[in-house]
């Protein structure tokens, strides 16, 4: 809350992992006074379009609280904030639904919360699917690499570049660990 309020007025994405976590946020979103709406594949196609539409269109300052079904296409340039309430696949995945916010080139940030039983949901998926094992392999590694960005103590943002091949010269001054650094 303490986030989203210091957006208020502002466009943003908060994801959720389930559906059932999706409407219960934007409900007690709603209920504190910041203009929500759900967005997944199992609402109605019209409620669906219309939420999308509010949220590309129509309505400043609205927090659409979604699961990954939505953002693939979407091209809204001001949106200021993309917070996860759950934590993501991948290190991938991560980078894509953040590199939703601040698409006119102005300031936007993330937030990402997650604890011990994000990990072990995510770890349970891997192992309950039905991949190969050469595949849940990789998916655990994608995890692992996730959780390393998660819980480094360094520049956030060198260690995203690192995890994709780039280098960035020095800390960017802008992460949390750059601006707050952790007691080691």
């Amino acid at each position: 809350l303490t986030f989203l309020r210091a957006h208020e007025g502002e466009s943003g994405i908060v994801y959720c992992l389930s559906r059932n976590t999706v409407e219960q946020t934007a409900a007690a979103l709603t209920e504190q006074g910041i203009k929500a709406l759900p967005y997944h594949a199992r609402l109605p196609p019209e409620v669906r379009a219309a939420n999308q539409d509010a949220f590309l269109a129509t309505e400043e300052g609205l927090v659409l609280v979604a699961t990954v079904a939505f953002g693939m296409g979407i091209d809204k340039p001001d949106v200021r904030f993309v917070a996860h309430l759950d934590l993501p696949s991948s290190l991938e995945a991560f980078y894509q639904e953040t590199g939703r916010a601040g698409r006119d080139g102005l300031p936007a940030e993330t937030l990402l919360l997650y604890g011990m039983q994000d990990l072990v949901m995510r770890r349970g998926m891997i192992e309950q699917g039905s991949a190969p094992p050469q595949v849940k392999q990789i998916e655990r590694g994608k995890l692992d690499a996730l959780l390393g960005m998660c819980e480094t103590v360094s520049c956030r943002r060198q260690a995203i570049l690192a995890h994709f091949g780039e280098t960035l010269a020095g800390p960017c001054g802008n992460c949390d660990n750059c601006l707050t650094p952790a007691e080691t």
